[in-house]
């Protein structure tokens, strides 16, 4: 296949009505923060966040999920095989939850796992949800055991409100924040932005970037309002 060079490829996406952009998932972005932490807390695990192995390899780990398979799943990509794994869901207090697992096409999606119930187009594909009692603990709880400045990122299928409610102490002590924000109503009673925002700005972390977006509709591809974003929160001053 022929290699067309940048200005071409630019120009071309353009005339299309698209446009290029730098992939931001990448430990290249994350390092022109210079973010200083001793511990990075992956909040919602799935397979795991490749670039944040990549970024912080001299951090400790701490993986947080309700799914135990996680865990496994993290050690056979070969990103990181030195962490602890912390087999509780977090949420605005202590006690336990249903969380909906979704299957379709065959397959359970556990990516898709959420204690809130699905309202977008996404959810007409589902065959089947399983709901599971789990346990849940504050992020403020957990994080308590360890010392240290925190990277936090959070993506729980439309629950981030309630983590971040359980986690004002926590909040405090991280140096940046990668949340995913519903930018439409995915799910009933998620958060809006505003109120994610304004949780964080309390905690002394503004809005710096979105590093990552998806579009709105499942099907639809013209469709290419945003259903949900990657926002990178940083304290104002760096």
């Amino acid at each position: 296949m022929k290699k067309l060079p940048f200005p071409q490829l630019k120009d071309g996406a353009s005339s299309r009505g698209l446009r290029l952009a730098p992939d931001k998932l990448r430990k290249s972005y994350l390092d022109r923060y210079r973010f200083e932490v001793d511990l990075i807390m992956d909040v919602g695990v799935n397979n795991g966040t490749p670039f944040l192995y990549q970024t912080f390899q001299d951090a400790k780990f701490i993986l947080i999920d309700p799914l135990k398979d996680c865990a496994e799943k993290v050690r056979r990509t070969g990103l990181l095989s030195d962490f602890e794994f912390v087999n509780v869901a977090l949420g605005a207090e202590r006690g336990q939850g249903d969380l909906f697992v979704p299957s379709f096409e065959g397959e359970k999606r556990f990516a898709l796992a959420s204690f809130k119930e699905r309202t977008d187009p996404l959810s007409e594909k589902f065959e089947e949800v399983e709901s599971r009692t789990v346990p849940i603990k504050t992020l403020d709880e957990v994080a308590g055991s360890y010392a240290g400045r925190i990277g936090l990122k959070i993506d729980t299928e439309g629950y981030e409100g309630d983590i971040l409610a359980g986690g004002t102490e926590t909040l405090k002590r991280c140096e940046f924040v990668i949340l995913e924000v519903s930018l439409t109503p995915r799910f009933q009673n998620v958060s809006p932005p505003s109120k994610l925002i304004a949780m964080l700005a309390d905690a002394g972390l503004e809005m710096r970037d979105f590093i990552d977006m998806a579009d709105r509709s499942p099907s639809d591809k013209q469709d290419r309002r945003p259903r949900h974003a990657d926002i990178l929160f940083t304290k104002w001053a760096r």
